[in-house]
């Protein structure tokens, strides 16, 4: 069982030793999409009549949007590995369960988000300042919420990667399924503001676990007062898992 474990996290740190030749280009990639949710979201949007506490909203929901679009890039490189150089069957030779070096991999894209969207709460603090009310935020909920939602959508990389059997179909992945969780998955809204305007949507929702993934994050920095309760939303998530 030891050796198991071992080389279960030498894989886990092989996936982290490959993304971080990318971390400082993706950190930039991560001040871009902060500054331009935060300038359209609380500077100009209020004038349209949104709230102007809508900015940080907006921005927390950035955590699960950010790591959800990381699976078009993980899927498009597994699937280019499968396809092409194989490099993955080395992995499945090795002395373990094919699922646990799958899981692996899996895990290691996990700890490779977890590594830089960890940023967008202390970034987003920083550009919103006072407007960015934190005297809600629960260390170890948010902490739980996040490393669930990291985990979670490690594995649905997996499952993206496990639909597609050429990279000519990878566009479809965006076009049909992670486009679709994102615009219904409480980037722009809370759960409770459309289940008042449709209860038949409310309850279809509750089975999109990137709804569910932006409900715990923000119950765990905004409070649980307008989100669904927050371990029910995470119990959600690890069943998702």
């Amino acid at each position: 069982m030891k050796n198991l474990l071992k080389t279960f996290w030498q894989i886990v740190f092989r996936e982290v030793v490959i993304f971080r030749k990318v971390i400082v280009s993706k950190i930039i990639d991560l001040l871009i999409m902060i500054s331009a949710n935060i300038i359209v979201f609380t500077y100009l949007m209020p004038s349209f009549g949104l709230k102007s506490n809508y900015g940080p909203f907006i921005v927390i929901g950035l955590i699960p949007a950010i790591a959800l679009f990381e699976a078009i890039p993980r899927t498009s490189t597994l699937v280019m590995d499968i396809t092409g150089n194989k490099k993955i069957s080395y992995l499945l030779t090795l002395p373990m369960p094919s699922f646990m070096s799958i899981g692996a991999i899996a895990m290691g894209w996990a700890c490779s988000s977890f590594l830089y969207t960890i940023f967008i709460l202390p970034i987003a603090k920083i550009f919103l300042f006072n407007k960015f009310d934190l005297s809600n935020f629960s260390f170890i909920k948010f902490l739980i919420s996040f490393t669930s939602i990291q985990i979670m959508l490690g594995f649905f990389s997996l499952f993206l990667a496990s639909l597609i059997k050429d990279m000519k179909y990878i566009s479809w992945i965006w076009a049909r399924i992670v486009n679709p969780l994102f615009m219904l998955g409480g980037f722009f809204y809370s759960w409770h503001s459309i289940n008042a305007i449709s209860h038949i949507a409310g309850t279809i929702n509750l089975f999109n676990p990137i709804m569910l993934s932006t409900e715990a994050i923000r119950a765990s920095v905004l409070g649980q007062s307008g989100y669904l309760p927050f371990w029910l939303s995470v119990s959600a998530i690890w069943f998702f898992t």
